[in-house]
């Protein structure tokens, strides 16, 4: 039977926040802020449940009509469609503020907001499932796949793929592109075998590059042409990295940090290190993958000193700064161990997820630290992920 539900909040992850008659909190994907909705539970807990929209009564400010005809298809590659650009912009901030005050106990945050790439056609890397050859988004919290020949927030170069390739019996596909060189790669799990794509895009499995293969793009981003191999992480685009490093320069600049020492921690392929990590006579950067310490060392200057190792067993070092970008998870509490241990006074997280967020920043008070600022950068349009670079300073 069909519930009425009230949506009075958006949670961490895209979903409306109702609640039920007997008190239940309900999560509902695809609702606005606001929305009078008609769902049906799709799976109920003692404390929450889930439901799925039958009909919408009465519809939030915030809603629009999506601009991808994918979404009325099922397609769930982008949770925030259905909200207009404004929703979404309130919706990050709100996301943002929630967690650190909710998780993080830090009272009236003050959370900045800083509109990033283009809101349309502006991601560069991209992972696809595979039906019957073709590529395919999931549905919402769902392993069924909707079966595409675009995508509104693809770069163009991608674009092309999705709608010629024929990626054989993969399970999924990773397509990356450079968009300022015209490098472009298609990787294929668990094989890349009877894949069809426009002519001179490489092609390589996921087999072929655990046995040592080895595969990368180009791109150019704050000046520097960085090598991306296919394991390697780099931001959604490179108008994004950039918009990224001017916000930590920013923050370091306002703080006059000193110029002796920085580490960088979960380093990647090197963005922090080869960009503000110019500014400091000796850079550490700290990265457990592989092929990112592999591209890093190619990207890099001779001063920087390249660790491969997960972060929580680096050994710290004392340093003037402290550049964080841990994956979703967040720091969690080895992490900010670390940073403690390096005595920094000065220290910028960037967080892709509002609830790590929100639990690292108590993890980061809890060990002697004081927020001094938070902005959310906005490099995912049409969805409800989120960035976040948050400046830290050491209370003395």
């Amino acid at each position: 039977m069909s519930k009425r539900v009230n949506i009075y909040d958006l949670a961490v992850g895209g979903e409306g926040v109702g609640r039920l008659e007997d008190g239940r909190v309900v999560f509902v994907a695809g609702a606005a802020l606001n929305d009078h909705l008609l769902v049906d539970l799709t799976e109920e807990k003692s404390r929450y449940a889930r439901g799925t929209i039958v009909d919408v009564v009465s519809a939030g400010e915030g809603r629009r009509k999506p601009l991808c005809r994918h979404v009325a298809r099922g397609c769930g590659g982008c949770d925030w469609q259905h909200l207009s650009e404004e929703a979404q912009i309130e919706g990050k901030i709100s996301l943002v503020e929630n967690a650190l005050t909710k998780l993080g106990s830090i009272a009236s945050p003050d959370v900045g907001y800083v509109s990033g790439p283009e809101t349309v056609r502006y991601r560069t890397n991209i992972r696809v499932g595979v039906k019957n050859g073709r590529a395919a988004y999931r549905r919402s919290r769902s392993n069924e796949l909707v079966q595409v020949d675009d995508c509104l927030v693809a770069h163009p170069l991608i674009d092309e793929i999705l709608a010629e390739g024929f990626f054989g019996d993969a399970s999924d596909v990773t397509i990356r592109v450079g968009s300022r060189t015209g490098d472009r790669l298609v990787v294929g799990e668990p094989t890349a075998e009877n894949f069809r794509v426009p002519d001179q895009v490489p092609v390589i499995g996921r087999n072929e590059l655990r046995k040592g293969a080895d595969a990368y793009i180009v791109e150019e981003a704050a000046g520097i042409r960085w090598r991306i191999s296919a394991n390697s992480f780099f931001q959604s685009s490179p108008d994004g990295a950039e918009m990224l490093v001017a916000l930590v320069a920013e923050w370091l600049t306002d703080h006059d940090v000193g110029e002796q020492a920085m580490v960088d921690l979960y380093a990647g392929v090197g963005l922090f290190s080869g960009t503000v990590g110019d500014w400091f006579k000796k850079v550490t950067a700290v990265e457990s993958s592989a092929s990112a310490t592999a591209d890093a060392a190619h990207n890099l200057g001779s001063h920087v000193a390249i660790h491969r190792v997960p972060v929580e067993r680096w050994v710290p070092e004392l340093a003037d700064v402290v550049i964080a970008d841990p994956p979703r998870s967040g720091l969690r509490a080895q992490g900010v161990e670390v940073i403690r241990k390096t005595e920094a006074p000065h220290v910028l997280l960037v967080s892709c997820d509002a609830g790590a967020l929100g639990r690292d920043a108590a993890l980061m008070t809890s060990s002697g630290y004081e927020l001094d600022r938070v902005d959310v950068l906005d490099m995912f349009p049409q969805t409800s992920h989120v960035e976040v670079v948050s400046g830290w300073v050491r209370r003395v």
